[in-house]
């Protein structure tokens, strides 16, 4: 499996966990347990898009009684392999974090999205504001299409802007190729599956 591919979405995929009081907004990435997200890239063509399709699978969310910070199990898959991952979330912000818990990334920072510029793995991100997402047709009324546009800027690679969703985390990815924004990683289908009936546990 393609692990490049999928440190931005899990970032940038990254939500009320039924742990989760009602009172606290949504984080900026999916915690809701079974909550099921496929992501395509439509600069490809078929059938290569449909084999590279990425799903990700909400297996377990555990928050603290204030509901700000959880640590949550995302099982990744796809024609390639699959693979798990732990994100840690506190005060707005989603870690990376290895199964001892040690932090390997930062996804978003805390404070996020009142925290417009950080740094991380040599590049810079910039929140660039509220944006709509075109594809809103796709989530069910109870979900705001209205997010958070973030642009990744690296020392020595290829800028890229991401879209942020309320509960969802990232539904759209775009790569500067050229001149032109082109959509490399994009929100296809969500719902909710089955536990599995054995997966490991955060």
């Amino acid at each position: 499996m393609n692990v490049r591919r999928i440190l931005p979405v899990a970032a940038l995929v990254c939500l009320a966990a039924c742990q989760r009081p009602a009172q606290h907004p949504l984080p900026f990435g999916p915690v809701e347990e079974g909550l099921t997200l496929a992501y395509e890239d439509p600069s490809l063509p078929q059938p290569q898009r449909s084999q590279q399709r990425l799903q990700i699978r909400v297996a377990r969310a555990k928050f603290d009684a204030d509901g700000t910070t959880g640590l949550v199990q995302e099982d990744y898959a796809s024609l390639q392999g699959t693979l798990t991952l732990f994100l840690r979330h506190h005060a707005g912000g989603i870690t990376l974090v290895g199964a001892n818990g040690a932090p390997l990334a930062r996804l978003l920072p805390e404070g996020f999205p009142r925290t417009t510029t950080w740094q991380d793995r040599n590049a810079t991100f910039q929140v660039l504001g509220r944006g709509t997402w075109d594809g809103a047709a796709l989530l069910p009324e109870t979900r705001s299409p209205v997010g958070i546009w973030v642009e990744m800027r690296p020392n020595d690679g290829t800028p890229r802007r991401t879209l942020y969703l309320p509960g969802l985390g990232e539904v759209e990815s775009k790569e500067l190729r050229g001149q032109a924004w082109v959509t490399v990683n994009r929100l296809v289908s969500l719902g909710f599956t089955d536990l599995p009936t054995s997966t490991s546990r955060p």
